[in-house]
């Protein structure tokens, strides 16, 4: 039999409520009261999380009950879902309790506190990347007329399965200090706006590890803007109007928001980064009376000082104990490949009597042994990927002149760098599909060439294939530009990127007719595309119209690829004589379920010349006959 706590001790872990979900921890209380983690007895035992709003609560009750069948009728992968709400006997009379799905992760503000240990903050890439896709999931709220209402980082968390945020605590109750804005704290009904204004405080703190109250001027009102956006002004003037104060310089939507995201260009700092204020020295200069280390000069010469002082950037404290570069495995036991002391990757199967060098802590063992488990577990190539960091380590660092760090204590710092690089390569390679992933290594200009082919045989110019690929290359390959083909290693994420870009295209050809209206309606896949060959006959104005998502964008190119219309929303277009076929109208879908579109097009005959006027002052040509 259940023994249940009596309702005056409060609600107690082995508690079953609604006879079906038994309570295992406490892990927070606040305004929207308390939030528990407990196990689903009807489904194996799945975890689920369940807030607890006590009878004392009724105002806060009221709300939430009003706001629960809605918020179960949302259905995207970034929010979780929301089950049946239950009464429970509690202190004062019928106690709520609202189940929803459990996510397994960290929140940003855990995620925040734990770099601000190191002297480390989010870099300005992350930062963009949580921003486009946390956008979608805020455009499929506000459709349906909700509000998260308390966007902060401890109300944002990073899924540990596939590295995507989630919204947590969606609805009614308070707001957390500094992240809304100054109509909401005088009582005014949550709004879009004020959501995305949320956002945009949230971006300004993980990019500084500041607090709000330390970024805001409380005279003026005027952010401090950290010093990560200095040399990226798209992505501070996308934050400017998230922040406005003005309405008509804010955003009109969280799609309108996403369309200005995406054309920031991606900065190339995309894992942590050192805090631009941060005064703390990662290694502590030598004593005078400690004999030098054998391999390094008695007095260092000023490039040797250029370089710790990088190093001392990359890094918060010293650490006793650190990540090594790389850990090693050797055959039959786990450990096969070499980190520290290697100019490239060793080959285990040919050197089974590699050992690590014993200055090496276990700790930083075990810690590379789970990357390499990550590794094998993705089946991606090891060999590549040692390669791909080993690539952008020495690119950020060139002084070193190609030499990778070595295990002594110097080069700790560098050793940590590699392995948030390790890290954050990681996160993005694993999110292909594992049949791309398993290619990563061996992909080949022929493959692309064949499949570039295959397009162009279909219809398509070279130019908008390549624009096909573009946005997927960005994301695998921050920094760079997506058209353009970069060196190895990083051109087999290109590859790869192309191949998942061009896997989701469906190409519809249209012939059109003069005088005649065209209507197709047409499916786009998820974070897929849908091109329209449009062929007209010779000489004709075009004018098209779409319908759809506000998740969708469209480009219109000429047949030799030259931009006709700019990628922007859906709308109407009119195009002028077109003298060659076939005009190409792209459309991209950024949602993460599929979308339909509807599309008008009509061939209008060419307007005809207009007469030639004379010149002032000219005398007019005499009629024949005259």
């Amino acid at each position: 039999m259940d023994s249940s706590p009596s309702p005056a001790s409060g609600p107690q872990p082995g508690q079953l409520i609604g006879g079906r979900y038994r309570l295992e921890q406490q892990l927070s209380e606040g305004p929207q009261g308390q939030l528990w983690r407990a196990s689903d007895q009807l489904a194996g035992e799945l975890p689920v999380a369940l807030r607890h709003i006590p009878a004392e609560l009724v105002a806060l009750q009221q709300p939430f009950r009003a706001l629960w069948p809605r918020l179960q009728g949302v259905l995207h992968p970034q929010v979780p879902r929301f089950g049946e709400p239950m009464d429970e006997p509690g202190e004062a009379g019928a106690d709520l309790w609202l189940p929803r799905e459990w996510q397994e992760g960290r929140s940003y503000a855990d995620l925040l506190q734990e770099r601000a240990e190191r002297q480390l903050v989010f870099g300005a890439g992350e930062v963009v990347m949580l921003l486009r896709r946390l956008l979608p999931a805020l455009a499929v709220l506000h459709s349906q007329q909700l509000c998260h209402g308390d966007l902060c980082p401890a109300n944002l968390l990073r899924r540990e399965r596939d590295g995507l945020p989630v919204l947590l605590d969606i609805g009614p109750g308070g707001v957390t200090p500094g992240y809304a804005p100054p109509e909401r704290g005088r009582g005014e009904a949550p709004q879009p706006w004020m959501d995305l204004y949320g956002l945009g405080v949230v971006a300004l703190v993980l990019l500084s590890g500041e607090q709000p109250a330390q970024l805001l001027d409380p005279a003026t009102l005027a952010w401090r803007w950290p010093a990560a956006l200095d040399g990226l002004p798209e992505l501070r003037e996308a934050l400017q109007r998230l922040l406005s104060v003005d309405p008509a310089q804010r955003f009109a939507s969280a799609s309108a928001a996403l369309q200005a995201l995406q054309g920031v260009p991606m900065p190339e700092s995309t894992g942590p980064v050192a805090r631009a204020d941060r005064t703390v020295a990662l290694v502590p200069p030598r004593s005078p009376e400690l004999p030098a280390v054998a391999a390094q000069a008695p007095a260092p010469a000023p490039a040797r000082r250029r370089q710790e002082l990088k190093e001392e950037a990359a890094e918060g404290r010293l650490i006793p104990v650190v990540i090594a570069l790389v850990a090693a495995l050797l055959v039959g036991t786990g450990l096969a490949w070499l980190i520290t002391n290697r100019g490239r990757v060793a080959n285990p199967a040919a050197s089974p009597g590699l050992q690590l060098p014993s200055s090496l802590p276990p700790a930083e063992v075990d810690q590379r042994q789970q990357l390499l488990n990550r590794l094998r577990a993705l089946q991606i190539d090891r060999g590549w990927f040692l390669k791909l960091v080993d690539a952008n380590l020495l690119a950020q660092y060139p002084e070193r002149g190609g030499r990778l760090p070595s295990d002594s204590l110097d080069d700790a710092p560098l050793r940590k760098v590699w392995n948030e690089l390790a890290e954050d390569w990681l996160s993005r390679v694993e999110q292909l599909p594992l049949e791309l992933r398993t290619r990563l290594g061996s992909f080949s200009a022929g493959d692309w060439r064949r499949r570039q082919g295959e397009l162009v045989a279909k219809g398509l110019s070279p130019l908008v294939v390549e624009q096909l690929v573009s946005g997927s290359a960005q994301n695998l390959l921050p920094g760079r530009s997506g058209t353009e083909i970069p060196p190895e290693p990083f051109r087999q994420l290109w590859f790869a990127a192309a191949e998942q870009a061009l896997a989701k295209v469906s190409i519809e050809a249209i012939q059109a007719r003069t005088g005649q209206t065209n209507v197709v309606s047409a499916s786009v896949p998820a974070a897929g595309a849908r091109v329209f060959p449009i062929r007209l006959p010779a000489s004709s104005r075009l004018v098209l119209g779409v319908n759809g998502s506000p998740l969708m964008q469209m480009s219109v190119f000429g047949a030799d690829g030259q931009v006709l219309e700019a990628r922007g929303p859906l709308r109407v277009v009119s195009l002028g004589t077109v003298t060659r076929s076939p005009v190409q109208l792209l459309i991209t879908n950024e949602g993460l379920a599929p979308a339909l579109l509807t599309l008008s097009l009509r061939a209008d005959p060419a307007l005809p010349a207009a007469p030639s006027v004379p010149a002032q002052g000219a005398p007019a040509e005499a009629p024949p006959g005259s």
